[in-house]
């Protein structure tokens, strides 16, 4: 044991001796380290951030979408890019007759309608909806009331706007029983919607006014179909059942024979999140390439920069075998040196790492993420930089003739 202490003594000494040479390995394993925790949290970041707005935007994932075509829609369907379809009556009979749907909303929409109040005019994504739909879809009220069954039931004009609609239009005024016109109609508003922030995509979410879907349908858009029917099911679990079951029950509804394609398509929030995820761990993992051959390229240099300096150390190396240190020592101070040196860089690497995953964190305007994980490999990765590309060099040393190396 006091061998190999002494010989870790040795090898750490050789270590500050020369340090300019030092530094420079150190560097090349910390810029790979740091490379590699620094984009590993900010794909990790960045994924939770995607996958969190992608929540706000869809609400749950316990829903299933339908929506006219027999393909998906570019985009977000409104009635200016859907078939007309997708009827009220369709929407009742899944109600009915669907056993494996908990709830069912309907869904009316259209984007970029002109509203108005007083002097003030912006353009807002218009949704005609059921009583259910807010809460399903996981909007809340953050002042007044929102759409109620008897306000679908009456053809209402009344209206729950979001806060990008209360800004351009109210200020700083209470819009609460206040008026606007959406597209020449007039409508109260009853309503004020928490804020639900970005999308996926960088959008604002809360540029939305929600109306009943009969009031849309009849006194607004003059339109007798729907764009989307949002419906809950009971068993998320198995989500395949819920989606042949309605897609059995529309095609039956739809008189389509069986070689015809669907007139419509059922979507899954939750596929679209997957899909999201995969996209982004596929990101991460070709960055996360990139850091390892930056990391790699780092032990290349350690490796090199280690040859030279058993050149440069054959008097060393035959001193120390003069004086009874056998090849074995000769291996072991040279590979701990690799170590010692690969570890250091290591640890810079991380500490670097994790404030660049901050950094970048905080100019994406995203919560950081630290993962320990990472950093737990991080330091079993420059152990093995340092075995595996300083073993040569540690050979080489060894096998150093020493009365040649005395005489050099």
């Amino acid at each position: 044991m006091k061998k190999h202490l002494l010989t870790l003594n040795i090898a750490a000494r050789m270590v500050s001796r020369n340090r300019l040479r030092t530094v420079l390995m150190m560097l090349g394993v910390a810029i790979g380290i740091a490379s590699l925790t620094t984009m590993s949290s900010v794909g990790e970041a960045t994924k939770q951030e995607t996958l969190k707005r992608f929540k706000r935007m869809v609400g749950t994932y316990n829903i299933i979408n339908v929506v006219p075509g027999s393909s998906k829609t570019r985009g977000m369907p409104s009635l200016t890019t859907v078939e007309p379809s997708l009827s009220f009556e369709d929407a009742q009979a899944l109600k009915d007759e669907a056993t494996t749907i908990a709830q069912v909303a309907l869904t009316q929409n259209a984007f970029d309608i002109d509203v108005k109040r007083a002097n003030n005019i912006t353009a807002a994504a218009i949704y005609g909806v059921s009583e259910n739909w807010l809460e399903m879809r996981s909007y809340f009220i953050d002042v007044g009331d929102e759409i109620t069954a008897e306000d679908v039931a009456s053809l209402a004009r009344v209206a729950v706007i979001g806060p990008d609609i209360q800004r351009d239009l109210f200020d700083d005024e209470d819009p609460i029983g206040q008026q606007i016109r959406i597209g020449n109609v007039p409508f109260q508003v009853k309503g004020l919607l928490e804020t639900r922030g970005a999308g996926p995509g960088g959008s604002s979410l809360d540029g939305i006014i929600f109306i009943p879907v009969t009031t849309a349908s009849k006194r607004l858009f003059n339109r007798d179909y729907l764009t989307t029917i949002n419906l809950q099911l009971k068993d998320m679990e198995n989500p395949e059942a819920g989606v042949e079951e309605v897609r059995s029950i529309l095609r039956e509804r739809h008189k389509l024979a069986d070689q015809a394609v669907d007139d419509f398509t059922i979507s899954s929030p939750r596929a679209s999140a997957e899909e999201v995820a995969e996209v982004r761990d596929t990101l991460s993992l070709v960055l996360t390439g990139v850091s390892v051959v930056a990391t790699l390229i780092g032990g290349v240099v350690i490796m090199s920069l280690m040859l030279i300096s058993v050149a440069e150390r054959r008097n060393e190396i035959g001193v120390r075998r003069a004086i009874g240190a056998t090849r074995i020592d000769i291996l072991w101070q040279f590979l701990l040196e690799a170590i010692i040196i690969a570890l250091i860089g290591g640890f810079i690497g991380i500490i670097l790492g994790l404030a660049g995953g901050a950094l970048a964190a905080v100019v994406q305007d995203i919560a950081p993420v630290i993962l320990w994980g990472t950093v737990g490999s991080a330091v079993l990765i420059s152990i093995g930089i340092g075995v595996i590309f300083g073993i040569q060099p540690a050979w080489k040393a060894a096998n150093t003739d020493p009365i040649q190396a005395l005489r050099s």
